[in-house]
């Protein structure tokens, strides 16, 4: 039941609303105040999850681990770096000046792409290519000489080669080369606005560290996004010392070979009265080919004969396993 109020609480409340004790003034609810977006000036910084790079930059590291490895005569350690996708002028305000910046194509996809290798690697690579043991190298904030930029030209090279292999099972590509630069204001390739997706690595070796990065247009990208994040199956990367020793262990393995000359049915009597010179009627006749059992699997029809006084069997045709009837009961 409803409170009914009484006569002396409704002469109270209509007192108080003539002199002005009750606030009757209608709530007014705060108003959300709207925040300015700059359509011109906005920034794209975002973590992406493509599966097909992903599984190229899983690819690419193992192959670059093992090459720059090599290269450097050192151990080398690669750690991936997450996926990003920025605008092309705020990924090149990132990149700190002298940069190793290589501007290429991944034919025949359409629009340029960016290789850049932070300075403290580029001089490592020089210094070890040239003979040289220094573990601390010192950026000297200045261009590479000529000797210096073929020197990485090789490195870049190699980069490429490897790169054009880890894409082989997603799209087919060629890695072109077309000039390098050290100054990000001279690889402006794109517009300022694009959005791009950068991905890469970091490197490791003792008390040196850097960076490796690829700059992809999403422009260039879009036409296989199906590829990219469609599922499919990656032909893993193949080691080839434990092929050759899985083939070795496999092939020198023990099996089981049994010839059967033929099959007949006898009662347990005549099995149990058995003597030398008794003679079991079989189900082939002699000419008839002799089907041989691998570890119960019939395989292969041959001949009965004799071969340097041992028995043997000549093969005449290898057969199919797929149908049970085949198989040995």
């Amino acid at each position: 039941m409803e409170k009914i109020l009484s006569q002396d609480e409704i002469d109270a409340l209509l007192s108080g609303l003539s002199e002005g004790k009750i606030d009757t003034t209608p709530e007014v609810k705060e108003e959300v105040k709207a925040k300015p977006f700059d359509f011109r000036n906005y920034t794209i910084s975002t973590r992406l999850k493509i599966p097909g790079l992903e599984v190229i930059n899983e690819q690419l590291a193992r192959s670059l681990r093992m090459q720059l490895s090599t290269l450097l005569r050192e151990m080398l350690d690669i750690s991936n770096l997450p996926l990003q996708m920025e605008r092309f002028k705020d990924f090149l305000n990132k990149i700190p000046v002298p940069t190793s910046i290589h501007i290429f194509k991944l034919e025949p996809l359409k629009g340029q792409s960016l290789l850049i290798i932070d300075a403290t690697l580029a001089f490592l690579f020089i210094e070890r290519f040239l003979g040289g043991e220094r573990k601390h190298i010192k950026v000297e904030g200045r261009e590479f000489t000529p000797i210096e930029q073929r020197l990485l030209k090789k490195v870049v090279d190699l980069i490429f080669n490897e790169l054009e292999k880890a894409w082989k099972n997603i799209y087919p590509v060629k890695p072109k080369y077309i000039r390098g630069e050290v100054n990000p204001q001279f690889a402006r390739v794109l517009m300022p606005e694009e959005t791009v997706v950068v991905t890469g690595y970091t490197l490791e070796l003792e008390s040196l560290s850097g960076k490796i990065l690829f700059c992809y247009s999403l422009s260039t990208l879009q036409p296989i996004k199906d590829k990219l994040y469609s599922p499919y199956q990656l032909e893993e990367y193949i080691d080839l010392t434990w092929k050759k020793n899985l083939e070795n262990y496999i092939l020198n393995s023990s099996v089981q070979l049994k010839a059967i000359l033929g099959k007949g049915t006898i009662t347990l009597e005549d099995l149990v009265n058995l003597e030398v010179g008794d003679v079991v009627i079989l189900d082939k006749k002699i000419e008839e080919p002799i089907e041989v059992y691998i570890e119960g699997v019939p395989k292969i029809l041959g001949k009965l004969g004799v071969f340097k006084n041992h028995l043997a069997i000549q093969v005449d045709k290898f057969l199919s396993s797929e149908n049970p009837e085949n198989t040995e009961k």
